[in-house]
């Protein structure tokens, strides 16, 4: 990358700044979470193969934060998720459709108890198309990671871009005040699987995974190499959230089986319990 991609990031982030001074009043109304869980601990449930390999049915007296397509994990039910969060949507408008039955369905699976992070982008499909509307919050990511020093944890305002969900989890984790956050089945091995994309994740596709948007992202991003800088800037953020962590002392521990997730210690899943 050359200085002029560096200046023109830090411009974004000035602007990002800038913004963040005029209050949002759906972003608001995430204050409510502000350190809801002070001392407690939580798990997020990742969707790479290792986390077939725990007995999930373990967290019932937890709380869960499951992600994106996991509502298709057959314990689902039992796992009961306190919170569940998607990316904002990041597809044109043509896609619309995938992204509401992509939605819908977590509705049906979901307990009626979950409640649920979206972008604000996501904002009308929701109020339209679903009943979530009363138990949704939202988040806008804007800052961009290269030059940061540190992390954007208020989500009363806008957040970090989010290059992947893990990056959104933890940061909403760590502004609901957990703090023990033990992280499962982020595996975080796509650049090892880049020839076989259906290997990705434990329940091969979801809706918006499958279309022809998400495989044209794909191959132009493994065409021009993007995908390793995309790798540079999950770990950046990641190293940015472990050192707010720590300024913090709050503990974010990896209990994956395997993976390649080496940002934060590694513990065992089953001496958690």
């Amino acid at each position: 990358m050359n200085a002029g991609y560096f200046i023109r990031k830090q411009l974004v982030n000035y602007g990002m700044e800038i913004l963040n001074l005029f209050p949002d009043p759906l972003l608001l109304q995430n204050e409510k979470l502000k350190n809801i869980h002070r001392g407690q601990r939580c798990f997020i449930l990742g969707s790479g193969h290792s986390v077939l390999t725990h007995d999930l049915t373990k967290l019932k007296n937890d709380v869960v934060i499951t992600q994106n397509h996991f509502h298709s994990h057959k314990d689902i039910g039992l796992i009961n998720p306190a919170y569940h969060v998607v990316v904002p949507k990041f597809h044109p408008a043509e896609y619309d459709k995938d992204w509401i039955d992509w939605i819908i369905s977590m509705e049906n699976r979901l307990p009626v108890s979950t409640k649920f992070f979206f972008g604000k982008n996501t904002k009308d499909l929701i109020c339209e198309k679903t009943n979530l509307s009363n138990r949704s919050f939202y988040i806008n990511p804007g800052f961009h990671a290269v030059r940061l020093r540190n992390p954007k944890i208020d989500i009363t305002k806008r957040m970090m871009n989010i290059p992947t969900v893990i990056t959104q989890c933890i940061t909403i984790a760590l502004y609901m005040g957990f703090n023990k956050i033990y992280l499962v089945g982020f595996d975080l091995d796509q650049l090892c699987r880049l020839q076989s994309r259906d290997a990705i994740r434990f329940y091969g596709h979801s809706q918006i995974t499958k279309n022809e948007a998400e495989q044209k992202l794909l191959d132009e991003s493994t065409a021009t190499g993007y995908n390793f800088f995309h790798y540079w800037l999950i770990w950046k953020q990641l190293i940015l959230l472990r050192k707010y962590a720590k300024n913090n002392k709050i503990e974010i521990l990896n209990a994956a089986n395997g993976g390649i997730l080496d940002v934060y210690p590694r513990v065992k899943y089953d001496l958690l319990f």
